[in-house]
Formats: C-alpha cells, sequence, structure tokens
C-alpha cells in the first residue's frame, strides 16, 4: 500500500507541476494565475493528509447494514486519562472480496453485544450483524456454523 501511496501522491505532483508551466505560459493575469497555484497547492495538502484513510486506518463512515462478523476489539473509555472508548469491527459483506476495518464510539450497549456474539462465536456459530444507521448493532446466529476448533478443552476427549 506504501507504494501505491507514493504513487498517488507523484502523479499528483506531477499534475501540479504541468498546471504551473501552463500557467506560467498562459495570458492570465498575475492575480489569477497566483489564485490558481494557491488553490492547487491547498488541493495538493489535502490530499496528501487524506491518503491516511488509504492506510488501513478503520473507517468512520457508518456500518453497511447487514455484514458479518468477523473480528473486533473494545477499548473501554478510560476517565481518568480523559480518553473516550472506542470499538473496532472487521466485517465483510457479500459485495466485498475481503474484510473492512469499522471504527464506533464506545458503547455499553454494542459492548455487551459483542460479548454475547463472541460466546456464540466460540460455540461454532459465525455473526451476521446490522446496523440500523443510528449506532445501533445487532447481532445473530448465521445459519452457517463455523467448523469446530481442535484442542478447545469443551470438545477435547478425555481417555
Amino acid at each position: 500500500m506504501t507504494g501505491s501511496l507514493i504513487v498517488l501522491t507523484a502523479t499528483y505532483a506531477f499534475a501540479l507541476f504541468v498546471l504551473l508551466l501552463l500557467l506560467v505560459r498562459s495570458r492570465l493575469s498575475r492575480k489569477a494565475q497566483v489564485s490558481i497555484i494557491l488553490a492547487g497547492s491547498a488541493f495538493y495538502l489535502a490530499h496528501f493528509f487524506s491518503l491516511n484513510a488509504l492506510q488501513g486506518w478503520p473507517s468512520q463512515s457508518s456500518l453497511p447494514e447487514e455484514f458479518t462478523l468477523h473480528a473486533w476489539q473494545v477499548e473501554e473509555p478510560n476517565h481518568s486519562q480523559n480518553q473516550v472508548g472506542q470499538i473496532y469491527l472487521w466485517v465483510q459483506t457479500q459485495e466485498w472480496e475481503a474484510p473492512r476495518a469499522y471504527g464506533l464510539p464506545y458503547s455499553n450497549e454494542v459492548h455487551d453485544r459483542l460479548d454475547t456474539a463472541r460466546a456464540r462465536h466460540q460455540e461454532g456459530y459465525a455473526q451476521q450483524g446490522q446496523a440500523d444507521g443510528s449506532g445501533s448493532v445487532t447481532f445473530s446466529d448465521s445459519p452457517k456454523r463455523l467448523p469446530l476448533k481442535t484442542g478447545n478443552s469443551a470438545t477435547a476427549t478425555k481417555d
């Protein structure tokens, strides 16, 4: 991914360079040329700082309406250090080839639902999620069971 980011940055810088060459040769007023150069520079900076979103950081956008829950991590709020909590989900829809990461603000309700989903997942049930758009997420068992894990104390037989 880092190589792609370098290529994206280089192509954008090249486009700005070509724009600069065209402006030098144009018959626009100096004020218009300076305005275009400043606008191009501002767009370049916005582009450069928005590339962070392409590096695998969890998306802060809303979850899809229906998805399969693969993994999650809960960071509870720490009021003594003035840190708000965060819930990270790794989800996939049927249309996507690979799962995507999402970040949600911490919620006791979602945390409790994830604890229940973890227990059901350990019993071998894939978890389907549904988001209603208001930040509430529910999980239910998928009709497709996961294969039983070997080495699990609950499934191991004793001689």
